[in-house]
C-alpha cells in the first residue's frame, strides 16, 4: 500500500525498487526550510510590544513584551517570535514560539516547497487559545491557484455557512470541523489534520484523485477568527486586546519527497544549498528508467510503456525504446500502444540510415532491405526505370511473400513488366513516363489475333492478325469474309450463292449477302415468299398453242414428200365391186369398213389437239393439258418472245410416237430482227436449220447444237414432222408432239464457266446429281437438294432474281407456289403452273375450281365437254348436260319408257317416273289420288274422276270448313276431316272450346277467347254461339277469364292467379271472411288496419309499433333529442336511445346511468367490489357502499380502513381514540376559522387569554431593564445562557433527530418485509390469483350483460337488424314479384309454344299434307286469323294427343285442387328440381366432352390428310385406326335392342300401322311421353305434398323464414329455367356443328384422292370407312342427347313453375286450417296415385323407346348415300 500516503513511515521494502514501488522515507518538512516559511503578522517585528496572558491575569506579571526585530538567542533575543520558532524547540522549557500581533485576527502562515512533495497530516500546538475559525489550504502549481484542505471553527454553520458540517463521508470532502476550536484549554491546545482520514477506507491509494490530494507545492494556514471571552465585542481599546492573539508554539508538516514509488531516496534540489539534519529532500534519485525531480517521467530513449506510478507487485518501469540501431531519439504515443493491445507505444524520433517507421524498421522510399544484412545495417537504394515504374521508381522495401514483396522488387506500371520495369506488358505497346499506366494496350479484337506470343508489336503497335483478319487492330475481315469470332481462321467466308447474290461479298457483322431480288437468307439462297426459282426446262412452248400447218404449207421447212403411189381409197372400191360381182359378202363387209375408215382419215385434220386426263392407272407422261396429233409430213409453227438472258439454247422436243416407226424431224429457227447483244450479235447466220431422227423408242430429242437467244427478239419456230426412212406420205400416220423446250446452256453462266475450282466442281455437281437429266423425262422425278440450290442459282442469273408465283387467285389455294419450278398449289380439277385452267375433262373454272364434266358413257360421245358450260356431246335420244337424261316424257335413262300418269300428267321425274302438274285434282306418284279437298278413283280405267267434299261447302268457298274427306262405303257417307276448330260429320259444328255460326256460308269458328284457361276439350267451357267462358280454371274469373278469382291476385294470362297471403291480424276485418282476406287482384296487395304497413299487411308502419291491435299500430312518440330516430321496436314500442338514456320513449336515464334526463346524463360508475348495487342515485349519482368503502363510486377506503383498496383492512381499536382527538381538533380549528373570518368581515378583535399577554408584557420589560441599565455583563452573560440552552436543546434535537432517522430506517425495512410477505401472500393464495379470476369473470359478466342488453335493444342489436333485413327482403319481393311473374309467365308461354313448334315440326310433318288444305295442320301453319294450327281433334300428331293428355290430367288435378296449393309447399320438390338441374348439367357437360373429344379427333383425321406427301401406309393406318373404332354399341346389340322393342311393341295396340305409318307412331309416342311426365311430376307432387303437409303443421314457424329462401331459390330455378331454350338451341347448333365437321372431312378425303393419284383406290377405301363410323356415331350420341336434352328441359320448366307458384302461396297457406282435411283426402287417394306412377312410368319408358328407334332409324336413312 502507499505507506507515505496513509502517514506511516515503512520503509521499503527489501527487493529495494527491483521488484516493486519503493518510497523515501517520511519527515518534517519544514526542517531546512525556515527561509520558505513565512507569516503575515508577528509581533515585535517593528519594536517591542506588550502583550498579556489570559491565565496570568490574577498574577502581578501578567504583561510582557515581545521583540522579534532579530532572531531568537536564548541569550541576546529571548522575546522574538518569529515564525522559523514553531520548527524546532530551541530549548527544553518551552520559551520559543511564534505569535502574531494583537488583535489581528486574519493572520497566515505558508510554507513554499522547491519540489512536489507528498502532504500526509499536520500538528499544530498553541501556547494560548486555539483559533476560533482557521482554514487549512493547498496549492500544487506553486502558488498560482490554491484549494483548501479543511475548515475549522466553533461554530461552523455561522462562520462558513457554505460549507458542509456532517462529517467526513468521502476522502476528499471539504468539510468544516469543530472540535479543534473550542476555547478550551487556554494553553497547549493541539490541531491534528490528517489527509487521509484513518475512520475512510482508501480501496486504491495510488490513484489519480488520491494522488493529486496529497501532491503540493504550498501550504498555506489562515486563521480567521480569535478565540475571546468576548471583552474584545464591547471595547476594543489596546488593553483589552493584548490578551487576544495567536500564538504557536510547535508546527508540524509531515510528509515526503513525491516520487510515485519510483524512488527509495531523495537528493536535494538544485540551487537548495540547505543540508539540515532529518530535512527531507526534494528531488528524487529515481528508479525503473525514470527522471525528474519526482520521477513523474521516463528517461530519454526509455518509451515504450506509458509512464505510470509504480505498484507493490508491479514497478511500471519505463522500457527502452527498439529503434533497430538507427535512431537514439523516441517518444510514447499513446494511440500507437493501444492500437498494438498495450504492449508498444514507443515511436522512434529521426530515423537514420534511409530507415522510417515507427522502429525504424522500414525502409524509405526508393531503398530496400538486403535480406542477406542485418536489421541494423543500412539501406540499400532502389534500381528501376523511373518511366515504367510506380512513384518515380519505388521499389518493395522488404521481402513478405504474403503480401507478394521481394525485397528490392520494383513496382511496375499496371501494363509494365520486367525486373526494372523497363518492358511493356503482352498485349500493350508503348513505354512512356507520361502514361500512368506505363504502357498503352494494343487494343487489339482478341477475336482477330494469333495467340501465340504477343498480340502486337511493342513499339509500333500493330497487331499480328490471323489469315482472313486485317486491319491495325486485327478488328476487320478481308473482303468475302465475315463474323469475327475465335476460330482459328478468324472470320468465315461469305459462301453467297453465285446466282442469288450480286457478289461474294457480305456485311462483316452478320455475313448477310447482297442478294438479287426477291431472294433472301444470309447467302441470298432462299425465295421469299411468293416467288420461286425457274427449273430448266421452264421455257416450254406447248405443242397444243402451236399453229398447225398441212404438208403442202410453205411456212413448213424442208420439201413436201408425195403421198404414196397406190390409191388405197380407189384399190379398195375396185375391190369391193370384184367381191359384190362375185357375192363373197363377208370379205365385202370387211373391205366395205376398211373404206368407212380410209374416208374417215381422209377427213381427218393435219395438225388436231388431242387432251388426255391424267388417271390412276396411267402415268402422266406429258405436260399442259395434252398433245397436237400431227399427221405425216405436217408440222408446228411457234413464236417465241419471252426470252429473259441473251445465251445459248439447247432446244428439245418431246414427243410420243403412235407407232414403231422412227420420225424425223426438220427445225426451222429464224430471228425476226437482228441479234443486236454483246453474246448473240456477232454469231451468223440468223437463222437455223436442224433435221434430226426421232426414235420411237425414245420420248424427246435434242438439238445437235444450240442456239443463241436474246432478250427484247422475237423467234419463229417452224418444224415439220415426217416419217424416216421412206419416200411417200401416207394418210394413216401419226405423231404425238407434246412440248418444244428451251434449256440454258448454264454452263457459260458466271460461277460455272471457267476454271476455278468453284466453277469446275459446280459443273460436276450438275452431271453427278444428274440435274440436267432430270428434265429430260416427264414427269421429273424428285430433285436432289444440290441440284434444286444449283438450279435456283441459274435462275436467279438468268432472271436477275426470283419469278413471282402469280398463282390465279380462282384456281389456287393459296399465293404460295413451289421453291422450285413455281407450280402453285391448284384446286380440285384446276392444272397449270399458275393453276389457271380446268383439267381435261372438267369445266366451269372459278372459286370453287373445276367441276368433272362426268359426260355419261352411254348417253355421250366424248368424255371431254364444253369448258365453259360443261355440255357434253350427246349421242341420239340422250339430252341434258351430262346426256344422262330422257326426252321430255320419258323416264328412266338410259332405258327410257313412256311417263305412266292415269292421263292426268304429260311429264314425270327423269329418274323416278313421279308425275308432274297433276291435273283434274288429282295428286300422287302417279296422279292416281284426289288431293285434299276431294274424293274419288282417279286411275285411268275406274270410270271415276275426284269430286269436291261436301264439308258443308265445296272447296274453295267460304263455306269448306275440311281439310280432306272419304267416302264410307259401307255406310255410302262422306265422312269430312274438318279444320281445327270445326266438328261433326259436315265440318257444320263448333269444337269445344270455339264458337261461331259455321252453319251458315261464311260462317266462321273461332277459339273461345278465355285467355288460355279453360278446357278445350270440355264442350261446356264456353259458349258455343257467343263464346263467353262458363267454366275458368286456374282461380281465373270473369266473362273472358282474364282476371283472377275473389281472394286470388296475379296474372291470369299467364295461369299465374295465387291465394292471397294477407295476414289477418293486420288487415282491416271488412276484407276478411272465413280466416281468409281479399287483395287487389292485380298486385296482391292487402287492405292493411290504420299504421299498418306490408304488402301482405304483416307490419307496422314506420315509427309505429303494437302490430296485432284492433285499431292498428300506435306511434312510437320516442324522444326526438334522446333516441337514435323516430322508429322502436314493432311488438315492445322500445325506442332506439343514445348511450345514457333509457325509457321506453328515451325519456329517462339508462339503467346505471343518473342526471337530469332534459340535461345529461351520465354513467354511475359504481366500483362492483365496493357498491351494493350497480344502480346509483339517479338525481346525485352516489353509490351506495360496502362497508369499508366510501366515495362517489365507492372507490377508496373509508375513514377507519386501510390498505390498497379494493382491499381496505380496518384499523387498530386505537384509532378511535385518535380519531375522536382529531375530530375535536378539526372542530376547534373550523371554530377557529370560522372565528377569524369573523374578524375579518367585522374587525373585531375576539377575547385572548391574559396569563399569555401577561407574560408577553413580562419579558418584553425584563429586555427594557437590561438595556437601560447597560449591563453588558450581565446582557452577555443572559445571551450566553440562553445560547448554551439554544445549543443544548439543538443537541437534544439532533439526538432526537438521530433516532427518528434510525427508527424511520427500521420502519421502512419492517414495511419492505411485511410488502414481500404481502406479495408472497397475494401471489400464493386466494388474493392473488383467485381474486384476479373473480375479477375478470366479473368483468366478462359486465360484457356478457351488456351484450345481451344490446343484443335486445339498440340499432346494432341482431332484434333490429333482423327486421330491417326483414322488410328490405319485403320490399325487394313486393318490387320484384310483378317483373318476376310476369317473366315467368312469358317463359312458360315461350316454352309452351316452342315445344309445339318442336312437336309439330318432328311429329305432324310430312303427315296430314300441304296446309292450305290439311284439317291438323303443321309446322307453320295458320288459320284464317293468323294463330298457328298444329293437332286437333280427329288428328293423329303430337299436339292433338298431348292436349287430350292435359285434359285428362287437369281433370284429375281438379279432384285435388286443394292438394295442389300444399304442392307448392314442399321442400323436396325444391330438391328434386335442383337434383334434376344438375343432373341436366352433368349431361350437358358429359356431352360437351364427347363433342371436344369428336372434334379434335376430326381435327387429326383432317391434319393428316391434308400434310404434304401422305404416304399410302400412313392412310391405311389411319383407315384401320377408324374401323377399331369402339361405338357404345355394337351391331348385335343394336339388333338385340330392335327386337326388344319389337316384343315391347306387341303389346300396344296397332303395332302394324306404327311399322308402317312412321308419321303418325312419331306422334303417338310424343303425346304418351307428354302424358307420362305430366302425370308422373303431378303424382309425385301430390305424394311429397302431403308429407310435407304434416311437416309444415309442425313447424309453421319456421315456414316464414324458409320462403324467404324458397324464394330466391326460386329465382335462381327461374333463371335456369330461362336457359332452357338457350340451352336447346346450342345443343341442336353443336350436333349441326358435328354434322358439318364429318362433311368436311368427307371433302377432305375426297381432296387427298386427288393429291395422292396413285393410291386413289386405297384412300377411297379408307374414306368411306372413316364415313361410317363418325356417321354412327354421331347418330349414336344424337339420340342420346336428344333424349337427355328433352327431358331435362321438360323438368326444369315444370319443377319452376311449381317452385314459383310455392313462394308465393306459402305465408298463407301455413296459417290455413285445411291441412287436416287434406291430409285425410291424401291417405285415400295415395294409393290410387301409387298404382298410376307405376303405369305411368312403364307407359314412359316403352315410349322412350320406340321414340329413340324411331329417331335413330330417321337418322340411319338421312345419312345414306
Amino acid at each position: 500500500a502507499f505507506s507515505a500516503a496513509l502517514g506511516q513511515e515503512l520503509p521499503s521494502g527489501p527487493h529495494g525498487c527491483t521488484e516493486g514501488s519503493c518510497y523515501p522515507a517520511t519527515g518534517n518538512l519544514l526542517i531546512g526550510r525556515a527561509v520558505n516559511l513565512t507569516a503575515t503578522s508577528t509581533c515585535g517585528l517593528n519594536g517591542p510590544e506588550q502583550y498579556c496572558i489570559v491565565s496570568h491575569l490574577q498574577e502581578s506579571d501578567k504583561c510582557f513584551e515581545c521583540s522579534s526585530q532579530h532572531r531568537y538567542d536564548p541569550y541576546r533575543h529571548r522575546n522574538s517570535h518569529r515564525i522559523e520558532n514553531v520548527i524546532y524547540l530551541m530549548d527544553r522549557n518551552g520559551d520559543t514560539w511564534w505569535q502574531s500581533v494583537n488583535g489581528q485576527e486574519n493572520v497566515g502562515i505558508r510554507l513554499n516547497l522547491e519540489a512536489e512533495f507528498h502532504f500526509t497530516h499536520l500538528i499544530m500546538k498553541f501556547k494560548t487559545f486555539r483559533p476560533a475559525a482557521m482554514i487549512i489550504e493547498r496549492s500544487a502549481d506553486f502558488g498560482r491557484t490554491w484549494r483548501p484542505y479543511r475548515y475549522f471553527a466553533s461554530n461552523c454553520t455561522k462562520t462558513f455557512p457554505g460549507v458542509s458540517a456532517n462529517g467526513l463521508h468521502h476522502i476528499n470532502d471539504v468539510i468544516c470541523e469543530e472540535r479543534y476550536s473550542d476555547i478550551e484549554p487556554s494553553t497547549n491546545g493541539e490541531v491534528i489534520y490528517k489527509v487521509l482520514d484513518p475512520a475512510i477506507h482508501v480501496k486504491d491509494p495510488y490513484s489519480l484523485d488520491i494522488q493529486e490530494l496529497l501532491r503540493i507545492t504550498n501550504l498555506r494556514i489562515n486563521f480567521t477568527k480569535l478565540n475571546t471571552l468576548g471583552d474584545d465585542l464591547l471595547d476594543r481599546r489596546f488593553d483589552v486586546l493584548q490578551k487576544y492573539y495567536y500564538a504557536l508554539y510547535e508546527l508540524v508538516v509531515r510528509g515526503s519527497c513525491f516520487c510515485y514509488g519510483h524512488a527509495s531516496e531523495c537528493a536535494p534540489v538544485p540551487g537548495v544549498d540547505a543540508r539540515e539534519n532529518g530535512m527531507i529532500h526534494g528531488r528524487c534519485v529515481c528508479k525503473h528508467n525514470t527522471e525528474g525531480l519526482n520521477c513523474e517521467r521516463c528517461r530519454h530513449f526509455h518509451h515504450d510503456l506509458p509512464w505510470r506510478p509504480a505498484e507493490v507487485e508491479n514497478p511500471h518501469t519505463c522500457r527502452e525504446c527498439n529503434c533497430n540501431g538507427h535512431s537514439t531519439q523516441c517518444h510514447f504515443d499513446m494511440a500507437v500502444y493501444l492500437a498494438t493491445g498495450n504492449i508498444s507505444g514507443g515511436v522512434c524520433d529521426d530515423c537514420q540510415h534511409n530507415t522510417m517507421g515507427r522502429n525504424c524498421e522500414t525502409c524509405q522510399p526508393f531503398y530496400y532491405q538486403d535480406p542477406v544484412r542485418d536489421i541494423r545495417d543500412p539501406r540499400v537504394s532502389c534500381d528501376c526505370d523511373p518511366v515504367g515504374s510506380l512513384e518515380g521508381g519505388v521499389c518493395d522495401s522488404h521481402t513478405d511473400l504474403d503480401m507478394g514483396m521481394i525485397a528490392g522488387q520494383c513496382r511496375c506500371k499496371a501494363h509494365v513488366k520486367g525486373t526494372r520495369c523497363d518492358d511493356c506488358k503482352e498485349g500493350y505497346y508503348g513505354l512512356s513516363q507520361n502514361d500512368p499506366l506505363g504502357c498503352q494496350p494494343c487494343n487489339c479484337d482478341p477475336r482477330g489475333i494469333i495467340m501465340m506470343g504477343a498480340p502486337c508489336d511493342q513499339i509500333s503497335g500493330d497487331c499480328s492478325c490471323k489469315r482472313y483478319v486485317t486491319g491495325r487492330y486485327c478488328n476487320q475481315c478481308l473482303p468475302e469474309y465475315w463474323g469475327l469470332s475465335n476460330d482459328l481462321a478468324g472470320c468465315r467466308q461469305c459462301d453467297c450463292d453465285f446466282g442469288g447474290a450480286f457478289n461474294n461479298r457480305c456485311v462483316m457483322e452478320n455475313g448477310q449477302c447482297d442478294c438479287r431480288r426477291h431472294l433472301i437468307g444470309r447467302q441470298c439462297s432462299e425465295v421469299q415468299p411468293g416467288y420461286f426459282c425457274a427449273p430448266l426446262d421452264f421455257y416450254k412452248y406447248e405443242a397444243e398453242d402451236a399453229t398447225g400447218h398441212s404438208p403442202g404449207d410453205s411456212a413448213l421447212p424442208g420439201k413436201v414428200r408425195p403421198q404414196a403411189e397406190t390409191d388405197c381409197v380407189q384399190h379398195l372400191s375396185n375391190q369391193l365391186r370384184r367381191h359384190r360381182r362375185h357375192r363373197r359378202t363377208s370379205n365385202s363387209q370387211q373391205h366395205r369398213a376398211a373404206l368407212r375408215r380410209i374416208r374417215q382419215l381422209q377427213q381427218t385434220p393435219d395438225v388436231r389437239t388431242v387432251h388426255r386426263e391424267p388417271t390412276l392407272s396411267h402415268t402422266v407422261t406429258w405436260t399442259g393439258p395434252g398433245f397436237a396429233r400431227v399427221k405425216d409430213g405436217a408440222g408446228l409453227v411457234l413464236t417465241i418472245d419471252n426470252i429473259p438472258y441473251a445465251m445459248e439454247y439447247d432446244i428439245m422436243i418431246r414427243y410420243e410416237p403412235e407407232s414403231t416407226e422412227d420420225w424425223e424431224a426438220i427445225v426451222s429457227i429464224t430471228s425476226v430482227q437482228l441479234p443486236s447483244s454483246l453474246r448473240c450479235g456477232n454469231l451468223l447466220p440468223t437463222e437455223q436449220l436442224y433435221t434430226v431422227t426421232l426414235p420411237h423408242r425414245n420420248r424427246y430429242i435434242q438439238m445437235p447444237r444450240p442456239f443463241c437467244f436474246e432478250p427484247s427478239n422475237r423467234y419463229v419456230v417452224a418444224i415439220r414432222f415426217q416419217r424416216h426412212g421412206v419416200s411417200h406420205r401416207h394418210l394413216t400416220a401419226f405423231i404425238l408432239i407434246d412440248s418444244l423446250v428451251l434449256i440454258p446452256k448454264y454452263t457459260e453462266l458466271p460461277g460455272l464457266q471457267g476454271t476455278e475450282p468453284e466453277a469446275e466442281q459446280r459443273r460436276e455437281e450438275m452431271i453427278r446429281y444428274m440435274c440436267l437429266d432430270s428434265f429430260m423425262i416427264t414427269p421429273m422425278p424428285v430433285l436432289a437438294e444440290m441440284c434444286s440450290k444449283l438450279i435456283c442459282s441459274i435462275s436467279s442469273i438468268i432472271h436477275d432474281g426470283a419469278l413471282p408465283c402469280q398463282c390465279d387467285p380462282q384456281g389456287s389455294v393459296s399465293g404460295e407456289c413451289d421453291k422450285v419450278g413455281g407450280q402453285c398449289r391448284c384446286k380440285p380439277n384446276v392444272m397449270g403452273r399458275r393453276c389457271d385452267q380446268c383439267a381435261p375433262g372438267t369445266y366451269g373454272f372459278g372459286v370453287s375450281g373445276c367441276t368433272a364434266c362426268d359426260c355419261h358413257s352411254e348417253g355421250s360421245s366424248s368424255h371431254q365437254c364444253d369448258p365453259a358450260s360443261g355440255q357434253c356431246q350427246c349421242r341420239p335420244g340422250a339430252t341434258g348436260r351430262q346426256c344422262s337424261d330422257c326426252q321430255p316424257g320419258q323416264w328412266g335413262f338410259p332405258s327410257c319408257s313412256h311417263c305412266q300418269c292415269n292421263g292426268h300428267a304429260d311429264i314425270c321425274d327423269s329418274r323416278t317416273g313421279e308425275c308432274r302438274d297433276c291435273r283434274d285434282d288429282t295428286a300422287g306418284h302417279l296422279c292416281e289420288r284426289c288431293v285434299d279437298g276431294f274424293f274419288g278413283n282417279p286411275v285411268l280405267g275406274s270410270g271415276e274422276h275426284c269430286r269436291p267434299c261436301p264439308c258443308p261447302g265445296n272447296p274453295g268457298s267460304d263455306h269448306f270448313n275440311g281439310d280432306s274427306c272419304q267416302a264410307d262405303h259401307t255406310s255410302n257417307q262422306i265422312i269430312c276431316n274438318c279444320k281445327q276448330g270445326y266438328t261433326g260429320s259436315r265440318c257444320d259444328q263448333c269444337a269445344p272450346g270455339h264458337y261461331g255460326n259455321p252453319e251458315q256460308p261464311g260462317g266462321q269458328c273461332l277459339p273461345c277467347r278465355c285467355n288460355g284457361n279453360i278446357d278445350t276439350q270440355d264442350a261446356e267451357s264456353c259458349d258455343p254461339r257467343t263464346g263467353q267462358c262458363l267454366k275458368c280454371q286456374y282461380h281465373t274469373d270473369g266473362p273472358s277469364c282474364a282476371h283472377c278469382q275473389h281472394g286470388y291476385y296475379g296474372n291470369a294470362l299467364a295461369h299465374d292467379c295465387r291465394r292471397c297471403t294477407c295476414v289477418t291480424a293486420g288487415t282491416l276485418q271488412s276484407a276478411c271472411s272465413d280466416g281468409q282476406c281479399h287483395c287487389d287482384r292485380q298486385t296482391g296487395a292487402c287492405a292493411c288496419r290504420e299504421n299498418v304497413a306490408g304488402h301482405n299487411c304483416d307490419e307496422c308502419a314506420p315509427n309505429h309499433w303494437n302490430y296485432g291491435q284492433d285499431r292498428g299500430c300506435e306511434s312510437c312518440r320516442c324522444d326526438p333529442q334522446h333516441a337514435v330516430g323516430s322508429h322502436c321496436n314493432m311488438f315492445t314500442g322500445q325506442c332506439h336511445c343514445h348511450p345514457g338514456f333509457g325509457g321506453k320513449q328515451c325519456t329517462e336515464c339508462e339503467q346505471f346511468h343518473w342526471g337530469d334526463p332534459q340535461v345529461q346524463c351520465q354513467e354511475c360508475n359504481c366500483h362492483p367490489l365496493a357498491s351494493e348495487m350497480a344502480q346509483c342515485d339517479r338525481l346525485t349519482g352516489v353509490c351506495e357502499c360496502r362497508e369499508g368503502a366510501t366515495g362517489t363510486r365507492c372507490e377508496e377506503c373509508a375513514r377507519g380502513f386501510t390498505g390498497d383498496f379494493p382491499a381496505c383492512v380496518q384499523c387498530h381499536p386505537c384509532f378511535q381514540l385518535w380519531d375522536d382527538a382529531v375530530c375535536q381538533i378539526k372542530r376547534d380549528l373550523e371554530h377557529i376559522q370560522y372565528t377569524a373570518q369573523k374578524i375579518l368581515e367585522s374587525g373585531a378583535t375576539p377575547v385572548v387569554g391574559d396569563t399569555r399577554i401577561g407574560e408577553l408584557e413580562r419579558k418584553l420589560k425584563e429586555v427594557q431593564d437590561l438595556i437601560s441599565a447597560e449591563d453588558s455583563d450581565r446582557i452577555h452573560q443572559l445571551i450566553g445562557q440562553e445560547l448554551n440552552t439554544t445549543a443544548e436543546e439543538e443537541r437534544a434535537l439532533r439526538r432526537t433527530l438521530s433516532n427518528l432517522e434510525r427508527e424511520l430506517r427500521d420502519i421502512n425495512a419492517t414495511v419492505a418485509y411485511k410488502q414481500n410477505l404481502l406479495d408472497d401472500y397475494l401471489t400464493s393464495g386466494f388474493t392473488g390469483n383467485q381474486f384476479e379470476k373473480v375479477k375478470k369473470y366479473y368483468q366478462e359478466s359486465v360484457k356478457a350483460e351488456e351484450k345481451c342488453n344490446a343484443s335486445v335493444s339498440g340499432p346494432l342489436s341482431p332484434v333490429e337488424q333482423s327486421k330491417e333485413t326483414r322488410a328490405i327482403t319485403e320490399d325487394l319481393l313486393d318490387a320484384s314479384k310483378d317483373n318476376f311473374l310476369r317473366a315467368l309467365a312469358a317463359q312458360n308461354k315461350s316454352l309452351n309454344e316452342l315445344q309445339q313448334k318442336v312437336l309439330c315440326f318432328v311429329l305432324n310433318a310430312g303427315v296430314n299434307g300441304s296446309c292450305p288444305d290439311s284439317r291438323c295442320g303443321g309446322t307453320g301453319c295458320r288459320d284464317d286469323w293468323g294463330n298457328s294450327v298444329c293437332g286437333g281433334e280427329g288428328c293423329n300428331g303430337t299436339v292433338s294427343a298431348s292436349v287430350t293428355a292435359l285434359n285428362l290430367a287437369r281433370n284429375a288435378t281438379d279432384s285435388l285442387n286443394a292438394l295442389k296449393d300444399i304442392a307448392s309447399l314442399t321442400l323436396d320438390v325444391k330438391n328434386q328440381a335442383m337434383n334434376t338441374l344438375e343432373k341436366a348439367q352433368k349431361k350437358k357437360d358429359h356431352f360437351e366432352n364427347n363433342n371436344k373429344k369428336l372434334k379434335d379427333f376430326i381435327k387429326k383425321i383432317r391434319d393428316f390428310l391434308t400434310e404434304e406427301g401422305a404416304d399410302p401406309e400412313s392412310i391405311e393406318k389411319v383407315a384401320l385406326q377408324v374401323l377399331a373404332i369402339t361405338l357404345p354399341v355394337n351391331r348385335t346389340t343394336l339388333d338385340k335392342m330392335v327386337m326388344q322393342i319389337k316384343d315391347s311393341l306387341s303389346n300396344l295396340s296397332n303395332i302394324e300401322g306404327v311399322v308402317n305409318q312412321t308419321a303418325q307412331h312419331i306422334s303417338r309416342a310424343k303425346e304418351l311421353l307428354d302424358k307420362a311426365k305430366e302425370a308422373k311430376s303431378r303424382a309425385e307432387g301430390v305424394k311429397d305434398t302431403a308429407n310435407n303437409t304434416k311437416q309444415a303443421l309442425d313447424v309453421s314457424e319456421e315456414a316464414i323464414g324458409k320462403a324467404r329462401a324458397a324464394l330466391e331459390e326460386a329465382h335462381d330455378n327461374l333463371n335456369s329455367t330461362r336457359n332452357v331454350d338457350t340451352t336447346l338451341t346450342q345443343l341442336e347448333d353443336k350436333q349441326k356443328d358435328v354434322m358439318m365437321r364429318l362433311n368436311n372431312l368427307s371433302m377432305e378425303v375426297e381432296a387427298l384422292r386427288n393429291k395422292t393419284e396413285q393410291n386413289r383406290q386405297m384412300a377411297k377405301d379408307a374414306k368411306a370407312l372413316a364415313n361410317n363410323a363418325t356417321q354412327l356415331a354421331s347418330s349414336l350420341e344424337q339420340v342420346r342427347m336428344w333424349a337427355g336434352s328433352w327431358g331435362t328441359a321438360l323438368t326444369r320448366s315444370w319443377c319452376s313453375t311449381v317452385l314459383h307458384g310455392s313462394c308465393g302461396y306459402l305465408l298463407t297457406t301455413v296459417l290455413l286450417s285445411v291441412f287436416a282435411e287434406l291430409e285425410k283426402k291424401f291417405k285415400s287417394n295415395e294409393q290410387r296415385m301409387q298404382k298410376q306412377r307405376l303405369e305411368l312410368d312403364e307407359l314412359k319408358e316403352n315410349a322412350t323407346v320406340v321414340r329413340d328407334e324411331i329417331r335413330d332409324q330417321v337418322q340411319k336413312y338421312s345419312n345414306c348415300v
